[in-house]
């Protein structure tokens, strides 16, 4: 027969964030640095924990750090559940004329070079307006920022305009402008660019993005993809390996492309812009502080109009 948990303490509480902790910084070690405490002391908590909760969280030895399926569960549900003790105390400030507490707000690589994402301002004008919430941004894949949100894993995010559950709205923010590029040792980059013919390009081999609004750009090539990545460092270095063309923000490139590491690959045909958007639950069921970040960030940027998320195609002349 199985035994209800008793009630949480304050010691169960801190070990939990501990564990939490350990979790999103991948192991004991990296987790010394984030806590403040020695890596003996996280070790007794942890193991306190586990006998708290009678189940194994993690394994760890040479083979390095992993959750077990037990502790993969109780993750998602210590998520939940600081998830829900930040929204109460920000509602109980908001109540008391205050908001306090954690916002987790998630962002995309690659956008503080653009000239067109007026973040920065935004932070400094919800800092204006809740001095007393703690801001806590995590660079995230844009095939893992739904997740994270039905996981209540963040709030709020900064992402391209991709599908997305339904239970999750955007609103979109500025664009980015995408162009495709090969490095200094690709075989293309000293071709005339201005005449190169589309069949050629559409011949190269292709690093492709890991996500889903990228899956239109694989029509433009003959060949399936040879590379992967999931950020747009990854893909820099994948370019920069003279092995494969792909796209990159145009602000991201033009540091290589001005050291002459990257050159654009037909601009006049292969450049195109994606929205930027805003991702959120309802505001029904937002936390006051959240609310306020999306007001936020829809006021300092522009009206823009709607951009679809369309690549250009390989067949034009």
């Amino acid at each position: 027969m199985s035994v209800a948990l008793p009630p949480l303490s304050d010691v169960d509480f801190r070990q939990l964030r501990i564990f939490r902790t350990i979790v999103e910084s991948n192991g004991f070690t990296a987790a010394q640095d984030e806590l403040g405490i020695s890596r003996s002391t996280i070790s007794t908590q942890m193991s306190a924990l586990e006998t708290r909760l009678g189940v194994k969280l993690c394994r760890r030895g040479r083979s390095g750090f992993s959750l077990t399926e037990h502790g993969q569960k109780i993750y998602s549900e210590v998520i939940k559940l600081f998830a829900a003790a930040d929204s109460f105390r920000a509602e109980v400030g908001a109540i008391r004329g205050n908001m306090v507490g954690e916002l987790r707000i998630g962002v995309v690589d690659a956008m503080v070079e653009n000239p067109n994402c007026k973040l920065d301002q935004a932070i400094a004008l919800f800092h204006e307006r809740a001095p007393g919430v703690h801001p806590t941004f995590v660079v995230v894949s844009p095939n893992q920022i739904e997740n994270a949100l039905l996981s209540r894993q963040m709030e709020i995010a900064v992402m391209p305009n991709q599908p997305m559950n339904a239970a999750v709205q955007m609103q979109q923010l500025f664009h980015e402008e995408q162009t495709m590029y090969c490095g200094k040792d690709h075989p293309l980059f000293e071709s005339a660019h201005e005449k190169m013919p589309i069949e050629q390009l559409a011949e190269q081999k292709y690093a492709r993005r890991g996500y889903s609004v990228a899956l239109a750009f694989q029509s433009l090539f003959k060949h399936p993809p040879s590379a992967t990545a999931y950020d747009m460092e990854g893909l820099a270095y994948l370019i920069r390996s003279g092995k494969f063309v792909s796209f990159l923000p145009t602000h991201f490139a033009r540091q290589w492309v001005g050291r002459g590491e990257m050159r654009a690959l037909r601009p006049d045909l292969l450049s195109f812009k994606i929205g930027m958007c805003v991702a959120n639950f309802p505001q029904s069921v937002m936390s006051r502080m959240a609310r306020v970040f999306r007001e936020c960030l829809i006021e300092v940027h522009p009206t823009v109009t709607a951009i679809k998320t369309v690549p250009p195609t390989l067949d034009k002349k």
